[in-house]
């Protein structure tokens, strides 16, 4: 597979923001997909094909003109690109209060200034609430657009300024994987709990947020007890510094007599803070697909140990 310079990538990238994020130009925005484009929506569908996603998101965008956009970072590797977007709408109070919610994407670059496929991934329910409350305080498609919104503060803590080396955080993040292949395999989420420093901090954006390691191994023995058989592949990672992006399916495994697919997809970041140790991690997803894996897996003979 061809990669393309990293130039030619930023170069596009740049006029896919220009035209979604800054004019929403949703149309032209469609149009930077090849005619065979894959755009995995984890809540409202998967679309095929250019003119698929050109229809739906002309649609869909039409019935937010008030929602603004602000890409907090956005990270590139190989023909891949990792990014982190803000949903914003207005405040129609006036007195400061904040309507948003994020939701994380990765694109994969095609060339001839064109994107091949698009995955996002956030909580519907966040989005939902987020909605509702706005609408509640008084807001409507006309209240004007605030293009001054960018994130929640407080949302995330700094990536680690330290300098380590990028062979360390490879090696620090196939370590990482491999406790995780350790803890489905003996049962010992502890060992992985044990990679996060002291003060830690985890957003997990169905269960919460848990500040501290103790709160993260507290969390984690209890989370997984019911699913001590699920599997967690990375399929690729994007590293930026002292941040790592990665795709990692949460995957059942087949009851017996099943081939099946029971997984959901998790967009993981994490901040390396050096000495082995991580500091903080994000998991984005839509739990309502979880639930529906679950529920899939369950009526095909899956079993929760008692």
């Amino acid at each position: 597979m061809t990669t393309f310079p990293r130039e030619e990538i930023e170069a596009a990238f740049a006029e896919f923001r220009r035209r979604g994020v800054e004019t929403h130009d949703w149309a032209g925005w469609a149009d930077m997909f090849t005619e065979d484009a894959l755009y995995e929506e984890h809540n409202l569908g998967v679309f095929r094909g250019r003119e698929a996603i050109k229809s739906w998101i002309v649609e869909c965008m039409a019935d937010y003109p008030t929602m603004t956009l602000w890409i907090e970072w956005y990270a590139i590797e190989g023909n891949r690109v990792s990014f982190y977007i803000w949903n914003n709408l207005p405040d129609p109070t006036g007195t400061g209060r904040r309507f948003g919610f994020p939701n994380t994407t990765f694109l994969e670059y095609a060339g001839n200034g064109l994107f091949s496929f698009e995955g996002d991934y956030y909580n519907p329910a966040d989005a939902g609430r987020v909605f509702m409350e706005w609408l509640g305080a008084g807001g409507n498609r006309e209240t004007p657009q605030d293009r001054s919104l960018k994130g929640i503060e407080g949302w995330s803590p700094a990536v680690p300024e330290g300098e380590y080396s990028r062979e360390e955080i490879e090696r620090e993040f196939e370590i990482y994987r491999q406790r995780g292949v350790t803890a489905v395999a003996t049962g010992d989420w502890n060992q992985w709990a044990d990679q996060f420093t002291e003060d830690a901090q985890y957003r997990e954006h169905h269960y919460g947020y848990f500040n501290g390691q103790q709160e993260i191994r507290d969390w984690i023995n209890g989370v997984m007890q019911p699913f001590p058989t699920m599997e967690f592949p990375v399929s690729y990672k994007v590293i930026d510094g002292n941040r790592v992006s990665a795709l990692i399916p949460n995957i059942l495994p087949a009851p017996d007599g099943d081939d099946g697919y029971y997984g959901f997809d998790v967009n993981s970041i994490l901040h390396y803070a050096g000495n082995g140790k991580w500091s903080y991690e994000e998991d984005v997803y839509s739990p309502a697909e979880a639930g529906a894996v679950v529920k899939r897996w369950l009526a095909a003979g899956g079993v929760i140990p008692s």
